[in-house]
């Protein structure tokens, strides 16, 4: 009776194939990176980047490190790499784009502000037209007048005429002068006026001391800062 010998298969036990291993750091990689890129579009907020990309690439290190053992993971390793790596790139680049258009759009805003003030006498332009914007108001009151209990109070009118080509709201300050000397401040507006409108305000709002106007025997409404904001 003939002796039976093993195989070399079953000699050596290298018959069945070798299963890799898993390589979860490589997947985690994966993901991170994709949200990171994903979050990265999306100014301000993209400041979460910082940690997905961060962690993205350490453990797309890793994974990368880790796949030549387990034969696996290689590609979502060096693909959750470059994506982080992307990301953060796209930060730097979103950020600055929103910023420069905020900017803009800040510069459109204050070439649509006109603004005078005035002081000493001398006008002195706050980057706005300042003829158009002085022309379309004036004080036509300031006059010390008998209010409730007797109280001695302003009463300042400031007229107003739209002479320029679109809506406008003003808003004016002033001073007010007794005798030469200033006693106080006042302030007017005039909301959303249209082309060519007028409006009186008989309420301007004035802030003096009553003991410092009774016995004034001249007083002044000095115009110190006007301005005006389009529609």
């Amino acid at each position: 009776m003939s002796q039976q010998y093993p195989t070399q298969t079953q000699q050596s036990g290298y018959g069945e194939p070798q299963q890799p291993g898993s390589n979860g750091l490589a997947t985690t990689a994966l993901v991170l990176g994709i949200i990171a890129v994903v979050v990265s579009f999306i100014p301000v907020l993209n400041v979460v980047v910082w940690p997905l990309a961060i962690l993205g690439i350490i453990f797309g290190a890793i994974g990368l490190s880790k796949a030549g053992k387990v034969r696996k993971g290689k590609g979502a390793a060096i693909t959750g790499l470059v994506t982080s790596a992307v990301a953060i790139v796209m930060f730097f680049a979103m950020n600055a784009l929103f910023f420069s258009a905020v900017d803009k759009a800040s510069e459109e805003l204050d070439k649509s502000y006109d603004s005078t003030a005035v002081g000493d006498g001398k006008a002195k332009t706050g980057g706005a037209k300042e003829s158009e914007v002085m022309k379309d108001f004036k004080v036509t009151k300031c006059h010390v007048v008998t209010g409730d209990f007797g109280i001695k109070e302003m009463a300042i009118h400031v007229d107003y005429a739209n002479k320029g080509d679109r809506r406008y709201s003003y808003f004016v300050e002033g001073e007010v002068l007794a005798d030469g000397k200033k006693v106080g401040d006042f302030m007017s507006t005039a909301e959303n006026l249209a082309q060519g409108q007028k409006f009186t305000d008989k309420d301007a709002g004035a802030l003096v001391n009553a003991d410092e106007i009774k016995d004034a025997k001249k007083l002044e409404c000095k115009t110190v800062k006007a301005s005006r904001t389009d529609f």
